[in-house]
């Protein structure tokens, strides 16, 4: 079984997806006569991943676009600015979970972007609601040194499969899953947080070496987070349909209807117990495989075996510091000598109209037509020759997409927060936003700091992945004098060290006018205090968590004689904060 490049790219066709627009239009309709309820169109469209925004902000919605493993083409990057364009703010912004979302589309025009997606393969089906949701996959999939396989194929066979699919319609939530050529997550995809992730294994078996995956099942984020389980050290490849089948009928089965807050599989594990859960996966594997039906295996890719060797050339630094720190932080060389993977980082994830168009012509002329999203909220090139580096970096800086500390500290990642989402307590962009340019100031740390990550979640509900970086932040509320005082819960220590796998730790409730500052503090602490060889973890480890709580016991400190007005209201905004929260359908 053989896919095309264009095929790898596309999960949907103008012809199925006609259905789908034509009955958006429709219940749009319906719902301006006052034929169906809110709630009842509600379903409708979360299905179809289109969400409501704040109370404030009715008539408007976010549209989600579905970004399977995050492949995409120049025609469809073009395609995301022209919509950009059309019936957005401007902005395209990218998610954890390697989707593209729109923010301010009227509700009139959602079917026109629907379809202007189609026309180009791309959806928006499933990106919501008590579906699977965008298959998450490895950004350096085919090109990585330290991957075993290419996914690629195997997470374009799932999300293929699944889309539509009647088993995929009606579950009790939500339901996440990953796939990771590399076993030390150094393709920046956490198999251990997903209600089913696959992680490239391989097998000795005689003279052969076999194909597989080791699976995870149960992670999950939120406000009771939970470390995915071992669920099987090696599942051949060709059980990869079968498999997930078996798991996402089990879990529909069992998953709370009742109360959705209990709902995920995380909850059926807690529940039931890993054995349970396992013993009941393989009764209804066996029946599938009974069944006599025949799952398709992908063949390998072959991308990039028809570009030719590059001849030596070593990438140096120059004259100029800007671009000797971008080619440390942002270029990696891939395992196919000459060619490289080069990181573009916007800030929080949010490109402009001239961006995206800049990128699809760039795509064409350095790469091979395509680029990844990844859950930083980055996009990739691969197959960069050595030679065409310095030239890009140039084209880059004209549309300040230039700027370094990709898959470093200064690489900060942020959901869209009070901007947009009514589940929404503070505005994390411009927190990450100030963050962003903290880092600018001091690129030194970039360099020092490598592989820590910052991330920003506007609620508890961690769209922004605050539970897994080396410091995180979610949004709260401080009653202070009859006002409230937009803050931040801050934790350190989350993420993967030495193969343990952790969530972080709280150290307090920071107003969101303090939190760079509480930030600076204890990473000006590690630097200062480290030992040879120590990394963030360890020190941490050593010192402590609840030693950093002296770092910015004063930040916290709300006695009246410390309380400024300033500091009741939010970042990027002008008027006294107040937590205004409705039924969430960012999280949904």
């Amino acid at each position: 079984m053989f896919y095309t490049k264009e095929e790898l790219t596309t999960v949907e066709d103008q012809a199925v997806i006609s259905e789908d627009i034509r009955s958006m239009r429709e219940s749009i309709d319906r719902l301006k006569r006052g034929e169906i309820a809110e709630e009842e169109f509600k379903k409708f469209r979360l299905h179809r991943g289109i969400y409501g925004q704040r109370s404030d902000q009715k008539g408007y919605n976010m549209v989600r676009v579905k970004i399977p493993y995050g492949l995409l083409t120049s025609r469809q990057l073009t395609r995301l600015a022209e919509i950009t364009s059309k019936f957005a703010d401007g902005l395209a912004h990218i998610t954890t979970r390697q989707d593209i979302q729109y923010h301010w589309v009227k509700l009139e025009t959602v079917p026109d972007v629907m379809e202007s997606l189609a026309e180009v393969g791309l959806t928006t089906r499933e990106a919501g609601g008590n579906t699977v949701r965008n298959i998450v996959g490895s950004p350096l999939a085919g090109v990585s040194r330290n991957e075993l396989f290419d996914i690629t194929p195997y997470a374009h066979l799932l999300a293929k499969h699944l889309l539509r699919n009647s088993l995929n319609q009606l579950l009790p939530r939500k339901f996440k899953i990953s796939f990771s050529g590399c076993t030390d997550e150094s393709d920046g995809v956490i198999p251990w947080i997903h209600d089913l992730g696959y992680v490239a294994a391989l097998r000795q078996e005689g003279e052969k070496v076999r194909r597989g995956f080791k699976v995870l099942i149960g992670g999950g984020l939120g406000g009771q987070p939970r470390v995915a389980d071992l669920f099987k050290e090696f599942l051949p490849v060709e059980m990869l349909i079968p498999n997930t089948e078996a798991i996402i009928t089990v879990f529909n089965a069992l998953g709370n209807r009742e109360n959705r807050n209990k709902a995920r599989m995380k909850y059926v594990l807690w529940k039931l117990g890993l054995d349970e859960f396992r013993r009941r996966v393989d009764a209804e594997l066996s029946r599938i495989l009974e069944s006599g039906r025949t799952f398709l295996v992908p063949n390998d890719l072959l991308e990039g075996e028809h570009l030719p060797v590059e001849p030596d050339f070593i990438l140096k630094t120059n004259g100029d510091v800007e671009f000797n720190r971008w080619l440390e932080s942002n270029v990696v060389p891939q395992k196919r000598a000459g060619y490289n993977v080069v990181y573009v980082n916007p800030t929080i994830g949010d490109l402009r109209v001239d961006q995206l168009h800049a990128l699809s012509s760039l795509s064409e002329h350095f790469s091979n037509g395509q680029v990844r999203t990844t859950p930083q909220q980055d996009i990739v090139l691969h197959w960069i020759r050595s030679s065409d580096i310095e030239s890009l970096y140039h084209e880059l800086k004209n549309v300040n997409l230039n700027q370094p500390g990709a898959q470093h500290i200064a690489n900060v990642t942020s959901c869209p927060g009070a901007d947009t989402c009514n589940l929404g307590i503070t505005h994390s962009r411009a927190l990450g936003r100030e963050l962003t340019q903290m880092f600018q100031r001091q690129p030194d740390w970039s360099v020092i700091l490598k592989n820590l990550r910052i991330k920003i979640s506007g609620c508890p509900n961690s769209c922004g992945q605050h539970h897994v970086a080396a410091i995180g932040l979610h949004g709260a509320t401080k009653k202070v004098d009859g006002g409230e005082i937009p803050s931040y819960l801050m934790s350190i220590g989350g993420g993967m060290n030495s193969g343990n796998h952790m969530f972080g730790e709280t150290l307090g409730r920071i107003p969101a006018r303090y939190a760079t500052e509480a930030v600076s503090r204890i990473l000006k602490r590690f630097l200062l205090q480290r030992t040879l060889d120590e990394n963030f973890w360890q020190f941490a480890e050593r010192v402590g968590v609840r030693s950093f709580r002296d770092d910015i016991k004063d930040l916290s400190d709300l006695r009246p004689e410390k309380i400024r007005k300033d500091l009741f209201v939010d970042l990027g905004e002008e008027s006294v904060f107040a937590a205004v929260t409705g039924e969430g359908e960012c999280a949904a």
